[in-house]
């Protein structure tokens, strides 16, 4: 027996919607239009405001024929689910890593490149040896986004006590005036500068030095490199000490004797005229006892650049930072940035995890690569993982570059300026183009 409520539908046949959602309206629709056969084969019968049926089963060929062709459909839809779930649970991937698969790449750089257009990507330290392979430089950083660089003097260690000052200062002229001749390209002596120049459109460019001995140990170079544009200073180049800083490796073995275990008493002088001026000290290449000085010493966040965690060493990267120095640039509010050029997306992407579970997210950020391109598909991976949402990878691709030039910025003229020398006695025997003092 099948028993519905006559008043139901008295009730609902007169109710009007009250409210702008969208409602299910019963209108006046006969039961046996429905053509459901259990229904429409009902007789009915009114018994105290109830419609009551007596149900009488159809036995006909074209019922029994209806009933088998559900059952049938039925039994292809569950065949159909159960095929499909062991496709999935076969190849071992959930069904909501499929949405967000290989196939969807396009619609994840399409994702980064409007992510790029908001928050620029600072691109690592890169190469200005000639006018040509700056120029072919240029339309792959624009070609990929990227938003500013970071653009180091490199003059050769063994320069060191002949020209390298003279070498460097030359080196500041010939990028000044490439960067010139660049359209959609500028020199910017601030974080400031720098962000202003992604919002008009333009590459900004941030000058520096790499190495200590461009410096001809002389606080007084510092300055005027400082007053040509040079906003960063790596304290070290690659196996290159000075007689003030000691680098991991050296090349010179002649000069051993001068070389220094750490950083010395006038290095922690030249560290402080860095701070004093706001620029930016960079520390990859340092010995592991210079870094933790420095890090002791310095009144603003350290750069660690183009480097990997000792703990996931690759063969083919040269600055292993260890884990104790990565919470120690944690506790100065410094950067490490990811040397992505010569590991894989899936590794680099292991290291940038790494240092962001270590240090913090505020501490990572990405180095250089030598094809610019990679920096949009190693982000169109990373934005596939929920952990990097879009707050978080505008502070990996520069974001927190950005803070730590205004952090290091805010220091200026802070303490006094310096006036000290470099004691005769740790350049002595080296110093053979200087010309002595009375």
């Amino acid at each position: 027996m099948i028993s519905v409520s006559n008043h139901e539908f008295v009730e609902l046949r007169h109710q009007q919607p009250q409210t702008c959602k969208t409602h299910f309206v019963f209108t006046d629709i006969d039961i046996a239009d429905l053509d459901i056969p259990e229904i429409s084969s009902a007789k009915y019968q009114l018994k105290n405001g109830n419609a009551i049926g007596t149900y009488k089963k159809d036995t006909s060929d074209s019922s029994i024929s209806s009933m088998s062709r559900s059952k049938k459909g039925k039994k292809i839809v569950a065949i159909t689910v159960i095929l499909l779930g062991l496709i999935f649970l076969g190849a071992g991937i959930p069904i909501g890593l499929q949405l967000r698969s290989s196939s969807l790449l396009e619609a994840r750089l399409n994702f980064i490149r409007r992510l790029l257009s908001e928050c620029m990507l600072i691109g690592g330290f890169f190469n200005t040896h000639s006018e040509s392979n700056f120029t072919q430089n240029f339309y792959e950083i624009k070609e990929s986004m990227i938003g500013a660089v970071m653009l180091p003097i490199r003059i050769p260690c063994q320069a060191q006590y002949l020209d390298a000052v003279q070498l460097a200062l030359e080196g500041i002229d010939q990028a000044t005036r490439m960067v010139s001749r660049t359209k959609g390209m500028r020199i910017v002596l601030s974080a400031e500068e720098m962000e202003q120049a992604h919002e008009n459109g333009e590459i900004g460019v941030l000058l520096g030095l790499e190495g200590g001995h461009l410096l001809g140990s002389s606080v007084a170079v510092l300055r005027m490199f400082y007053s040509l544009g040079a906003r960063f200073i790596s304290l070290s180049s690659y196996e290159c000490s000075s007689p003030w800083i000691s680098a991991a490796t050296t090349k010179e073995p002649l000069f051993e004797e001068n070389i220094p275990t750490s950083i010395t008493q006038f290095g922690k002088i030249v560290l402080k005229e860095i701070n004093r001026l706001g620029m930016l000290a960079e520390i990859s290449h340092l010995s592991e006892p210079s870094m933790m000085q420095v890090l002791n010493s310095a009144k603003a966040p350290l750069l660690v650049n183009n480097a990997i965690p000792a703990a996931t060493t690759s063969p083919n990267i040269t600055n292993i930072i260890p884990d104790h120095v990565l919470s120690a640039l944690s506790s100065n509010g410094g950067v490490l940035t990811i040397n992505i050029d010569k590991l894989s997306v899936k590794e680099a992407i292991h290291n940038i995890n790494y240092v962001r579970a270590l240090a913090g997210l505020e501490h990572v950020g990405l180095g250089t690569t030598v094809s610019p391109r990679k920096y949009a598909l190693l982000l169109a991976e990373l934005a596939r993982d929920r952990l990097w949402n879009n707050a978080s990878l505008k502070k990996l691709v520069g974001g927190n570059i950005v803070r730590i030039l205004r952090e290091a910025e805010a220091n200026r003229n802070k303490v006094a300026l310096s006036e000290d020398w470099i004691p005769p006695e740790e350049i002595e025997g080296n110093a053979y183009c200087r010309y002595p003092e009375s």
